[in-house]
């Protein structure tokens, strides 16, 4: 045969392979919220520490993602996908109308007051490549934890986002909050053995560094992992996570670990109607010195409850956090709760109207913001204060 016919022969199989694979999935989230929201009543210094009732849009964590599979022999497939917050105008961060220097109490607008000024695009989310096959599923780069996910699938707010969502208190360890949620690391999941299934999250030490000084404190071993078993019906899930990270979380000491046991529990009635619950228990060691370390111990519950009627949604949740133990010693006034409720009423396929009511209750000691949608600039909420949150909202998702 002619070379130039081989080389057609060639050209067209290779074109019907690449027409043979799917194209790229393309999705999204648009849920953008007008709330009115505080956080008053604190204990730490001058009541002018308060942040007064104000509104906001709150983009509940909307996102624009690409996804795709490649099937290659044998059943296996290429998989990858890529995924960015979208800003909406998100503004609950309001550095923007600050004191114009020199001035006696005019402000004039800088930046943040209607989101970024450059681009949509905001904090990356789930973005990777990987295979999968009836051996399981393994990807690579920016991935939600075994603890984070467990989380999600609990959790009865749609997306698992804004102030309704099951990461407020609910995950509170010590110093810090809902800690271990995306980090840069290889994750295996097995396949499904009826209703069986499991996964392993490794996270590499790529930024180890040099013992610190006590001086300079800083990381010395970055890395972790968590491994994740759930058993799932129709009718209900069961999944346990168990986390262990170093030198990750927190910074400025000379070594750092967390573990976490969590139990994540939901169930599905024939009257629409889901209850889901989760507990964790997290232990913190912190070590300020060579010789000297301070362990942190808390205990954290949610519960929620959702129903269905027709297109309308119903949902409360309670979360709480038990008072903080530093070295085996309870510490006074560290207990944190929150109360959430949801109504939703979905006019039209992945097209939902919502209003919503949140508040989490501190401690005179503690100052746990919401996690998704936080009220002033990080650390503005002070110890004893209470945010509070009321809104309605749109969520679209395609």
């Amino acid at each position: 045969m002619p070379k130039k016919y081989l080389t057609l022969v060639a050209a067209a199989l290779v074109a019907g392979a690449a027409f043979a694979q799917s194209a790229p999935t393309v999705y999204g989230v648009a849920d953008l919220a007008l709330e009115s929201v505080s956080a008053t009543g604190s204990t730490a210094g001058a009541p002018g520490n308060d942040i007064p009732s104000h509104t906001r849009l709150n983009a509940n964590s909307s996102l624009f993602g690409v996804k795709g599979k490649l099937d290659v022999s044998g059943g296996n497939a290429v998989i990858y996908q890529f995924e960015t917050y979208i800003d909406l105008g998100n503004s609950q961060y309001a550095s923007a109308n600050a004191a114009s220097a020199g001035s006696s109490g005019n402000t004039n607008t800088v930046s943040g007051n209607s989101g970024s000024l450059t681009s949509m695009f905001g904090a990356r989310r789930d973005t990777f490549v990987g295979m999968t096959g009836n051996w399981g599923t393994l990807k690579a780069g920016y991935l939600t934890s075994g603890f984070r996910g467990a989380t999600a699938k609990c959790d009865l707010a749609p997306g698992a986002t804004g102030v309704t969502a099951g990461y407020e208190v609910f995950g509170a360890a010590g110093l810090g909050k809902n800690w271990f949620q995306r980090y840069t690391s290889v994750m295996y999941t097995t396949p499904d053995f009826g209703g069986f299934s499991a996964a392993l999250n490794y996270i590499p030490n790529t930024q180890k560094s040099p013992e610190p000084t006590v001086a300079t404190p800083g990381s010395v071993d970055p890395g972790g992992w968590d491994v994740l078993a759930r058993y799932e019906t129709k009718l209900f899930h069961v999944t346990v996570v168990h986390t262990d990270l170093k030198d990750l979380l927190f910074g400025g000491f000379n070594a750092e670990r967390n573990k976490s046991d969590a139990l994540f529990a939901g169930i599905n009635f024939p009257t629409d109607t889901t209850v889901s619950a989760m507990y964790n228990m997290s232990k913190a060691t912190l070590n300020t010195s060579p010789t000297a370390s301070n362990e942190y111990k808390e205990n954290s519950f949610y519960i929620g409850v959702k129903q269905k009627v027709d297109n309308h949604e119903f949902m409360i949740n309670y979360q709480s956090a038990a008072k903080l133990k530093q070295n085996s010693a309870g510490v006074a006034d560290t207990a944190v709760k929150s109360v959430a409720f949801r109504y939703g009423y979905n006019f039209y396929k992945n097209a939902q109207v919502y209003a919503h009511y949140a508040v989490i209750t501190n401690g005179a000691a503690t100052a746990v913001n919401f996690n998704i949608g936080a009220i002033g600039t990080a650390g503005q909420v002070k110890a004893g204060a209470d945010p509070k949150a009321f809104g309605v909202g749109l969520r679209v998702a395609f």
